[in-house]
């Protein structure tokens, strides 16, 4: 019987332990922005450091140019998966002698701004048939929603119901969620995030989604939506990044 008590008890400090570990669903984004006339020596710059220094393991990274909305010509880089632990361990070596200098001597003296580090966290339960490669996407369209105070929760609800319309006309929409966690404005900011080969993409094909919309929440649904819209939205912006391979390592 003690033996079998123990069993137990081996079994559950198990699943605590399991369950107690910390995801690896944190991603530290960075954008910056060359100094005019010296965005090439900025890549170049960048190109050896991210060999040197962002490379292997946590410290892997992907860049993206960014060729539409305000942020048109920055560069953005983005880490992650993460856990909160590993972005210690990221700060450390961010922080090392080593990495400073080479930052210090061939990257920074040409980057005239740089925003960040924001950190952003998936939000799946939004998700809708999110790409599962490991690959990234050559482009990457970027929708920003900055909602008014209080309104996370009516939000979340409505991004439900936009999924819904998609999921039972049978879309082919694919798009990932996330939320900004730290590193920006106070109020709530979310984005989608949705894959893509080329421009071509960006032409609508199939219903419109207001027809969809109707279709699955009965007729009106679509402009009682924009009116919940013009409610909690504050602001929305979007752009677009362009994944750029040399200079990164994932």
């Amino acid at each position: 019987m003690l033996k079998r008590n123990l069993g137990i008890i081996v079994l559950l400090m198990t699943c605590v332990s399991m369950f107690a570990q910390e995801n690896a669903n944190i991603y530290g984004v960075n954008y910056f922005k060359p100094k005019a006339g010296q965005r090439e020596a900025y890549l170049s710059g960048l190109k050896d450091h991210t060999k040197k220094h962002h490379s292997k393991g946590i410290m892997r990274v992907r860049t993206y140019s960014v060729v539409s909305g305000e942020k048109a010509g920055w560069i953005v880089r983005v880490s992650g998966p993460l856990t909160w632990a590993d972005f210690d361990k990221f700060q450390k070596d961010t922080r090392s002698k080593a990495h400073m200098e080479h930052a210090t001597k061939y990257v920074q003296p040409y980057i005239e701004e740089r925003i960040g580090t924001m950190y952003w966290r998936p939000v799946e339960d939004l998700h809708f048939n999110p790409s599962t490669s490991e690959k990234p996407s050559k482009m990457t369209r970027v929708q920003f929603t900055h909602l008014n105070p209080g309104m996370s929760g009516e939000y979340y609800e409505l991004r439900q119901r936009y999924n819904e319309a998609l999921e039972k006309t049978n879309s082919d929409a694919s798009f990932g969620m996330g939320h900004l966690v730290h590193g920006g404005e106070r109020h709530a900011i979310y984005a989608t995030f949705r894959g893509m080969d080329s421009w071509a993409e960006m032409n609508p094909t199939g219903p419109s989604l207001s027809s969809r919309f109707n279709q699955v929440h009965g007729n009106g649904a679509w402009g009682r939506f924009l009116k919940q819209v013009s409610k909690i939205v504050k602001r929305s912006h979007d752009e677009m990044r362009v994944y750029m391979e040399e200079y990164s390592s994932r």
